[in-house]
């Protein structure tokens, strides 16, 4: 039995009739009947009989107009997932970020991804950038989005969105007044600010500082750049962070650009080079485009 005797089968049961059954299944009535024929030699017995005006089933074929209907219904719920799946309408996704990054313009991402791919699984990971990237290696997350491009081998960078450095400071602070500030100007303060070995983009805010003449004095250091307001208002010093750590933060901080030459906090989209998920591709073509319509409308 196959699925085309199946629908022919079910075609003849529903109309009670092969004139009818051949005419919704654009096919001439001869052929039709041969296909009935041998679906009933293969199953060995008689699924209709006629009678003067009409098809009738017979309580096996009765049974077969049941189960086929299922089959086919199932069938067809196999063909949608598979096409969805090979669409990348269903799976999983599993993104890394830091909480600063969250802060930013990936919550509004994530919020827009779910409009158009509501069956997809997504879950959040937050994570050190170098926690990240290990993450991505080893497999365990599809994308993550972090400030710089890795120098890992094997892994794609397109850039999602820009974004400047700037200073924070607690409002009592000396340099309060000033419209801008120059990272020289920043040499005698203490400094809260982000682990070294936590990632790229810590350790190139500190090359940036050192090219301006000082090497930061350290009073506070720690792994997530939202962590770094608190500290700020409690009075442990200044703090250059991302842009985005201004747009929610506590009223005792102040911000001011860095000008000229501010250090930028450029957050990249990395995945692994041979990915194979359309879920995966079509999540990074949706923050591309989503991203850039934004910023041209904003």
């Amino acid at each position: 039995m196959d699925l085309r005797q199946l629908r022919y089968f079910i075609a003849v049961a529903e109309e009670r009739s092969f004139t009818l059954a051949a005419r919704r299944l654009n096919l001439s009535q001869p052929p039709l009947s041969q296909h009935i024929q041998a679906l009933e030699a293969e199953l060995g017995t008689q699924l209709l009989y006629r009678t003067s005006r009409r098809v009738e089933l017979t309580q096996a074929g009765e049974a077969m107009l049941v189960r086929g209907r299922a089959i086919l219904q199932q069938v067809k719920v196999t063909e949608d997932e598979v096409r969805s799946i090979g669409a990348g309408l269903i799976g999983t996704l599993d993104v890394g970020a830091t909480g600063s990054i969250l802060r930013g313009r990936l919550a509004e991402l994530l919020a827009a991804y779910r409009e158009v791919a509501p069956r997809v699984k997504m879950t959040v990971h937050e994570q050190a950038p170098a926690l990240q990237i290990a993450a991505l290696l080893a497999r365990t997350t599809n994308i993550c989005l972090i400030r710089g491009i890795p120098a890992e081998r094997d892994l794609t960078s397109k850039l999602a969105w820009r974004e400047e450095v700037v200073l924070a400071m607690p409002r009592t602070h000396r340099l309060v007044r000033r419209r801008r500030i120059a990272l020289g100007d920043l040499a005698s303060e203490d400094h809260v600010v982000l682990d070294p070995n936590s990632s790229e983009f810590a350790r190139y805010v500190q090359t940036c500082c050192v090219d301006a003449g000082f090497l930061p004095k350290v009073s506070q250091q720690v792994v997530d750049a939202q962590s770094i307001p608190s500290l700020i208002a409690a009075g442990f010093g200044v703090a250059l962070v991302p842009q985005s750590i201004a747009r929610f933060t506590i009223a005792d901080i102040v911000f001011r650009p860095i000008r000229p030459s501010p250090p930028t906090a450029d957050v990249f989209l990395v995945f692994r080079e041979d990915e194979t998920s359309m879920v995966v591709h079509n999540f990074v073509k949706l923050a591309l485009r989503y991203l850039n319509h934004r910023k041209s409308v904003g």
